[in-house]
């Protein structure tokens, strides 16, 4: 058996498992129960053939267990890291969801966007930051079309709407202006920033993509409630990413809102890089071409739905478990790790059920399936062995890695060093071990991973009050919250 797996058994890495559980649940993630599966689109056509696109499950020579799923604009498969599970349980089960904008589906004319911009303008952004902040919108503007609609919302101890959405083709200049007057002064309230940007966009034209970018240098004690806005802004297809400027904003927090919003979270040191962060979400925005991908499993009786990380999971009354991977641009992919427990008795096999639906921007509504993943039951931990896939297990700990990382940065930008240092080792371990046994490509990118753990390592060394201790611990937060839901090593 891989040494992750027998690692499993070990009272150390089940300790390890236990901490990214924590940061799995505090992260931020809907776990909501429903009374009902969401409702699905409708079904795609493609060509002559009605109906829903149906393909095999792709079972390697090794006993992997994948099904892989395809329809217009997209494509990705659900892979388990197990086929065969000890009866009684007592061993997590992984699957790992991707979905993937095709790359090539740019040919259709981009629907024009809906994009709100949330700037702080806090005393303490005061001076250079606001000013670099202010020509960095000015230029997002100038690369964005005339019949983009656009809405600027400015932020203090309060909110106001320096720009309702409108075609920026109409409003340029005005803007333009108005931007170029804001000063900096007050506290820092970020969801009365945030809960206008949003409702902005109950104004947005019919097709059009929408999202959202806050920008922050500061903290406030709000976190609870922006995380809500922000999950469930997702929940209606908005997007909401956020980016920190500065060594004094709450990453946690920051990451915490790009995480639930299904955008990305960014950090710089000044406003200047801002332009930078602006520049790549207008470029994701306008080449998005699938929205509400959403991957659907039906869980059997005996298997059950523990936990996920990189999606927001909602686990309906009748088993369904609805993975909510947000929107992606062309050639995008996105990733999921769930952690499914098992109890089932000897001889037991159990199907998983595959489905996914999405929304091809400018285009149909695609509902796609793909054939049941199987688990079967046995007492011989052997058999348990041949069945694994050591890839699905080096992508679960690489994002389980990313939890403890995160926890890590957090622990240490408390003044906690000692633990910091710990959960480093402990990922460091964790990484090396899945590596002896994945397959190439994962190998190379978990060796990437832990290499860097040893940096943080080094860099986790300075005094977490000074400027490069406080760089370190946002640095981090912000690449391995990008882990989570991409590949990033």
């Amino acid at each position: 058996m891989g040494s992750l797996v027998n690692g499993f058994r070990s009272a150390r890495v089940r300790r390890g498992l236990a901490a990214g559980a924590i940061a799995l649940a505090t992260g931020g993630l809907v776990l909501a129960r429903s009374s009902s599966a969401l409702p699905r689109h409708g079904t795609t056509t493609q060509g002559p053939t009605t109906g829903p696109v149906v393909l095999d499950p792709n079972v390697t020579a090794t006993g992997n267990n994948v099904a892989k799923f395809a329809g217009p604009g997209a494509h990705g498969q659900v892979a388990l890291s197990h086929t065969k599970v000890l009866a009684g349980g007592g061993e997590p089960v992984f699957a790992e969801v991707k979905v993937a904008a095709d790359k090539g589906d740019l040919a259709h004319e981009r629907a024009p966007l809906a994009l709100v911009v949330v700037l702080d303008t806090s005393g303490s952004m005061e001076g250079e930051k606001l000013t670099r902040a202010k020509e960095s919108v000015l230029g997002l503007m100038r690369d964005m079309r005339d019949d983009d609609e656009i809405a600027f919302v400015r932020y203090s101890s309060g909110a106001e709407l320096i720009q309702p959405l409108a075609r920026l083709g109409n409003v340029r200049d005005g803007l333009a202006w108005r931007v170029r007057e804001l000063e900096a002064a007050g506290g820092t309230n970020i969801p009365s920033g945030l809960s206008m940007g949003l409702s902005t966009l109950d104004e947005a034209g019919k097709g059009r993509v929408r999202r959202v970018v806050l920008v922050s240098d500061g903290l406030d004690s709000t976190r609870v409630q922006a995380e809500r806005l922000a999950s469930d802004s997702a929940e209606r297809g908005i997007t909401v990413s956020s980016m920190g400027i500065g060594l004094d904003f709450d990453e946690g927090y920051m990451s915490a809102l790009a995480r639930d919003g299904h955008g990305n979270f960014g950090f710089v040191n000044d406003g200047g890089a801002l332009a930078t962060f602006l520049h790549r979400e207008l470029d994701e925005a306008a080449s998005t071409t699938v929205e509400n991908a959403t991957v659907h499993l039906t869980l059997p009786r005996g298997v059950r739905f523990v936990r996920a990380s990189g999606a927001a999971a909602t686990v309906a009354s009748d088993g369904t478990l609805d993975v909510k991977m947000g929107a992606l641009f062309a050639g995008d992919e996105r990733r999921a790790v769930l952690e499914l427990a098992t109890d089932l008795d000897v001889g037991d096999a159990r199907s998983i059920g595959a489905e996914a639906t999405w929304h091809r921007v400018g285009g149909e509504d695609a509902d796609v399936h793909a054939s049941a993943l199987s688990l079967v039951a046995t007492k011989d931990a052997t058999e348990v062995a041949r069945g694994e896939d050591t890839g699905v297990i080096g992508s679960a700990t690489s994002v389980i890695a990313s939890l403890r990382q995160i926890e890590a940065a957090e622990a240490y930008s408390q003044g906690d060093q000692e633990k910091a240092h710990h959960l480093v080792q402990q990922n460091i371990a964790a990484l090396k071990g899945a590596a002896m046994n994945a397959p190439a490509p994962m190998a190379a990118s978990l060796a990437k991973q832990s290499s860097a753990y040893g940096d943080q390592w080094n860099a986790f060394a300075a005094s977490p009050s000074s400027d490069d201790g406080k760089r370190a611990a946002k640095s981090t937060a912000a690449h391995e919250s990008s882990n989570l839901t991409r590949n990033a090593y």
